[in-house]
């Protein structure tokens, strides 16, 4: 296998895009159609709960998922196997113990959040069972998911998430038609996090991580002391991070649930177009750490370049869709969904925002950045949950957007500033201004056919078209780039 840097993240993003373009049109088509068979009142009810569940997920799984993917990668580079089976093991324990932790005590302060916080005492059984299952199988699928990222195994990934979204869709879907409401709904989530994370550990896990194979180089530990340290921070920033995510469904649901469900549908869809290319930044922390392991880091610079600017790429062909007019696509649901046109627009620049600050995020905690991380996720998830509390009450979901918009800008700043200081690592201006000169083209192109024609459909695709023609022009990716991408796309689909 080779050992090019940019071979691996290339074949890793692969794999993690393909997961994440799979997953998000399941996704998609699950709250598309419990839009079309529930209410807006109903499905607010059910975003707000799995808020708080996701929220909790954040600081006690999505953590060690960073932590899981950075050393087992480590350990697997000096081939020391053995290591990478106790990492895991470990991390999973810690983060069962948090998610355990924090599910006993937010299933006590149920029905004081339901009826004080949110002035609906209905909420508390469904909240009191989702934290009791949905939370710790989503725990052990954060762990998992970090041991195949870390290995390597995207396939592996992609397979996990493709059996969760069939299986909530499925079950959900078939249990608000037998007239279960909400309830339904939190059994899909629940039935289908339960069974794949057993599925994932059982039967895949030793696939990735064989029980048993004699190591050939020395053993160096980073001691469980270490280990536990840059997971308490990564816990700490991904948390809030998450929660920051998740703060404009909590607040707004105190105010309507139907604007929770406007707000939550717009994140959604605007996940469409930053969860494609966040998949880079997943790729990249094992690619990362691989190289600093091997002492490697000063040959970073081209891959790291490189991420950026296919992360532009993947997420401006969504960000045209959503762009050119965001009330059609929010109309397919129900004409009451247009109303959110506006946030969806924030929140699709947003998600681009964002996820070029998650690749830099991942070279920091590659870099044993830790603390460094820990403080960037402090004061930009601080900032959108702060102006979101203001904004929110005042101009609505427009206000929950802007707050994100905000706080992902200074997140990029803060991310950028500090590897530039820490590692000496920058983006060149050329991976910048490519890719974005390239979207402008395209937004042109799509503006102005759809005043002149009045067709969405005809502007979108013609603004597709040329902005993946001057992609190409302008030369966004190279041609060595280009033959890789190429030869990992054919050897996958021969294999």
């Amino acid at each position: 296998m080779t050992d090019k840097p940019f071979e691996k993240l290339a074949r890793g993003s692969y794999y993690l895009v393909l997961s994440s373009i799979t997953n998000l049109i399941i996704g998609a088509l699950f709250w598309i159609v419990l839009a079309k068979i529930t209410d807006p009142a109903t499905l607010g009810q059910v975003m707000v709960v799995i808020a708080i569940a996701t929220s909790i997920i954040g600081f006690a799984g999505y953590g060690v998922q960073v932590t899981i993917s950075k050393y087992i990668s480590e350990y697997n580079a000096r081939n020391m196997i053995d290591n990478s089976r106790k990492v895991l093991r470990l991390g999973l324990t810690i983060a069962l113990i948090v998610s355990g932790s924090a599910a006993l005590c937010i299933a006590l302060l149920s029905g004081h959040i339901a009826s004080t916080v949110y002035q609906n005492p209905s909420l508390a059984p469904l909240i009191i069972f989702v934290v009791i299952t949905y939370l710790p199988a989503q725990t052990v699928i954060a762990a998992i998911t970090g041991a195949f990222q870390g290995s390597h195994k995207m396939q592996y990934n992609f397979l996990t998430y493709l059996i969760y979204e069939l299986a909530r869709l499925a079950i959900a879907v078939t249990l608000v038609l037998y007239g279960l409401g909400s309830f339904g709904i939190l059994i899909g989530f629940a039935a289908a996090s339960i069974a794949v994370s057993l599925l994932g550990y059982t039967l895949m896990i030793p696939k990735v991580i064989p029980r048993s194979k004699s190591s050939t180089v020395e053993k160096v530990d980073y001691g469980v002391k270490h280990i536990i340290t840059f997971s308490g921070l990564n816990y700490f920033s991904v948390g809030m991070r998450t929660l920051s995510a998740q703060i404009g469904v909590l607040i707004l649901g105190t105010l309507n649930f139907e604007w929770a469900a406007f707000y939550g549908v717009s994140v959604l869809i605007a996940n469409v177009v930053g969860g494609i290319s966040l998949a880079i930044s997943k790729a990249m922390l094992p690619t990362a750490s691989e190289q600093w392991a091997k002492g490697r880091s000063g040959e970073f610079k081209g891959v790291f370049n490189a991420a950026v600017r296919i992360s532009l790429l993947l997420g401006g062909f969504g960000f045209l869709v959503f762009m050119i007019d965001p009330s059609y696509v929010l109309g397919l649901l129900s004409e009451s969904y247009t109303g959110a046109s506006s946030a969806l627009r924030i929140l699709v620049i947003s998600s681009i925002i964002n996820a070029v600050g998650a690749i830099m995020i991942s070279v920091l905690n590659a870099a044993n950045r830790a603390y460094v991380v820990a403080k960037i996720g402090l004061i930009s998830s601080a900032t959108a949950i702060a102006l979101t509390f203001v904004l929110a009450p005042m101009i609505g979901i427009e206000g929950a957007a802007t707050a994100i918009l905000i706080s992902s800008l200074s997140n990029l700043i803060l991310s950028t500033v500090m590897l530039k200081r820490k590692e000496h690592l920058t983006v060149s201006i050329k991976s910048v201004t490519k890719p974005l000169v390239s979207i402008l083209v395209g937004l042109i192109v799509g503006y102005a056919l759809y005043n002149i024609f009045d067709n969405i459909i005809i502007s979108v695709a013609l603004a597709v078209l040329s902005y993946a023609g001057f992609s190409v022009v302008s030369r966004v990716l190279d041609r060595t780039e280009l033959k890789t991408i190429f030869a990992i796309v054919l050897r996958t689909k021969k294999s």
